[in-house]
């Protein structure tokens, strides 16, 4: 390797060190800024929650947290984003299961049931998810799920009178509204009676006919 080609090699290894470091950087700065946000949601509610206050709790700057966020509220679509990218994760994993009750099940007993989520920030999370969802650099929870649907109606499992995206846009809405009113406070019932009273009447609607 010749004097020039060899600093070309270590000029390209170099940017390519940076860009990773620099990367790896702003994915702590994101994370700081995001769990501090969680803190103070849970603590004193969205509402009373300042950008100042959040970034007092993350050590960063409000010019830095303006590089990531241009409002508090984008904080709650982490949430979504983050479970949208392990729903994203678990899809091979989930076709492989048995049946869609099972593959469901397996999948909310990721991203849903187990954790410790605050009423007012689930709900107003759905709220915030339910406005934005093409704002977030992951496919819509319908098109991560919708193969789902069709494996099991390919096997016969569900009802084959309704398109695909129909039944799948019905399972959604059931599972986040039943989330939606329990984090709003509109449903009594404790988070997990909700969620299996919505799944209840989830599969007995779209059981094959």
């Amino acid at each position: 390797m010749t004097d020039v080609h060899r600093l070309r090699h270590q000029s390209r290894s170099g940017s390519q060190h940076g860009s990773s470091e620099g990367q790896r950087r702003s994915e702590r700065t994101r994370a700081a800024i995001r769990d501090a946000a969680n803190v103070l949601f849970l603590e004193q509610g969205v509402d009373a929650t300042s950008v100042d206050a959040i970034c007092a709790g993350a050590g960063v700057s409000k010019g830095t947290f303006y590089l990531y966020f241009h409002r508090k509220e984008d904080l709650l679509l982490e949430y979504g984003l983050q479970r949208l990218r392990r729903i994203r994760e678990m899809l091979p994993d989930l076709l492989g299961y048995p049946s869609f009750r099972d593959a469901l099940n397996a999948l909310l007993d990721e991203v849903v049931r187990g954790k410790t989520w605050g009423r007012e920030v689930t709900g107003r999370a759905i709220l915030e998810m339910g406005t934005s969802w093409e704002r977030l650099p992951v496919s819509a929870p319908q098109k991560l799920i919708q193969p789902l649907i069709e494996l099991a109606q390919a096997r016969g499992e569900i009802r084959r009178d309704i398109p695909s995206d129909a039944l799948i846009h019905f399972v959604l809405r059931s599972i986040l509204g039943a989330l939606r009113d329990w984090g709003l406070g509109t449903d009594p019932q404790d988070r997990e009676t909700a969620l299996n009273h919505a799944l209840t009447l989830v599969f007995d609607a779209i059981e094959a006919r």
